[in-house]
């Protein structure tokens, strides 16, 4: 297999990942095709055009991974039987990378059973060839939900990772309903050094109160 590169997790800036999500509807978010067969490669983008949404095709797997952001929200419709890296493959790659899109299994006759086997690593759905119409916007629109709220949930990891061991614990108080007294008595520590490091959560966290910081730390499961 041809080797690659792809941008880097960790090199990716707190700015690059709010704009993953800041804003952005479902409408605007790109359409992947990746299919080796020519022929449904232009099926696959006229009806998915016909909703009006933006498409990009693509002969293989390697080759989009090569040329795009993969931390950038979007939808991916995958034949599973690639030549040069399969749609399984491809998933387990994302899957690691922790990519935020949202990928769409393409099937054909006897590979039903792969497809729902993608479902439970993470796939967003799968579509039988032909394709229905019906379907295929169907999935395409639980696709682009999944992509939106998972390129969310990257930027709240990268707010958090700016946490320092000692916010995250003040942190992970808050999330149990602790007062900063509560707290002070548990870490061992003056209710005025809670409050400073509270001060500092909040503002990392970007939350105005609380209870939005919460809801923050709920979607980490930290």
């Amino acid at each position: 297999m041809t080797s690659f590169e792809i941008p880097n997790e960790q090199s990716s800036s707190l700015a690059e990942a709010n704009s993953l999500y800041d804003g952005v509807t479902a409408e605007q978010l790109m359409i992947h095709i990746i299919d080796d067969e020519e022929s449904v490669r232009h099926s696959c983008e006229f009806l998915i055009s016909s909703l009006g949404l933006p498409t990009q095709t693509w002969p293989s797997a390697v080759m989009f991974l090569q040329e795009v952001d993969i931390y950038v929200p979007a939808v991916v419709v995958s034949d599973l039987m690639l030549l040069d890296m399969s749609g399984q493959a491809l998933l387990a790659h994302l899957n690691k990378h922790n990519s935020p899109l949202a990928l769409i299994a393409l099937t054909g006759n006897g590979e039903i059973t792969d497809a729902v086997n993608m479902l439970k690593k993470g796939a967003a759905d799968y579509l039988e060839k032909p394709i229905s119409s019906h379907r295929l916007q169907e999935a395409i629109a639980g696709a682009q939900a999944l992509t939106i709220k998972r390129a969310k949930l990257y930027y709240i990891r990268k707010l958090y990772a700016q946490l320092t061991d000692k916010e995250k614990q003040v942190a992970n108080e808050l999330l149990q309903g602790n007062i900063n007294k509560i707290i002070a008595d548990h870490l061992d520590v003056s209710v005025r050094t809670i409050e400073v490091h509270r001060s500092q959560v909040m503002k990392k966290m970007e939350s105005q109160h609380v209870s939005e910081l919460i809801q923050k730390l709920v979607l980490l499961d930290v």
